[in-house]
């Protein structure tokens, strides 16, 4: 019986040791984002559900849309959306936004890129989407009220031809 509860709580220490820290959890983000591996294509980031860039063709793009609106009519209803832009050679860039009725919050993560510096995930909390027409067609897509630096680094520009009629 003893060795039994001795290995119980054994279990359960080691276990409690591999957490995570770091605002994530295993498998994901805090958010519930599925944790992407090396190699991450393009196609199974679609399939997870993201919505990806690839030098300006998407996938999922219905997904952005649905975020950016529920955002933008100030529902407090929690959503979430993860866009993945693809660099030159191919490696992903993570921007997550996650809507809690009020905020969005938005983590930044180019950890995959080998080309880019690892800037370790910066976030921010930003007060919400602006949208503003751009040239060529385009509309940009762009964090707005961020209480610091890293909310700048989101921007997502869409072919308007890409959003349909409205």
């Amino acid at each position: 019986m003893t060795k039994t509860l001795t290995a119980v709580l054994l279990a359960a220490a080691l276990l409690a040791g591999c957490g995570r820290n770091d605002g994530s959890v295993a498998g994901g983000s805090a958010a519930g984002f599925p944790k992407p591996a090396k190699p991450y294509t393009s196609e199974e980031a679609a399939k997870n559900g993201d919505v990806v860039n690839v030098h300006g063709r998407y996938t999922n793009l219905d997904k952005w849309l649905a975020f950016a609106e529920r955002v933008e009519s100030g529902k407090d209803e929690p959503a979430q959306v993860r866009v993945t832009a693809y660099t030159i050679e191919g490696d992903p860039i993570f921007s997550e936004l996650v809507y809690d009725g009020q905020a969005v919050h938005f983590t930044y993560d180019n950890a995959m890129d080998a080309f880019g510096k690892d800037l370790g995930r910066p976030s921010a909390t930003c007060a919400g989407i602006g949208r503003q027409a751009g040239e060529d067609g385009v509309v940009l897509y762009a964090l707005k009220g961020c209480d610091g630096e890293a909310g700048g680094f989101f921007r997502l520009e869409v072919p308007e031809k890409e959003l349909g009629p409205g």
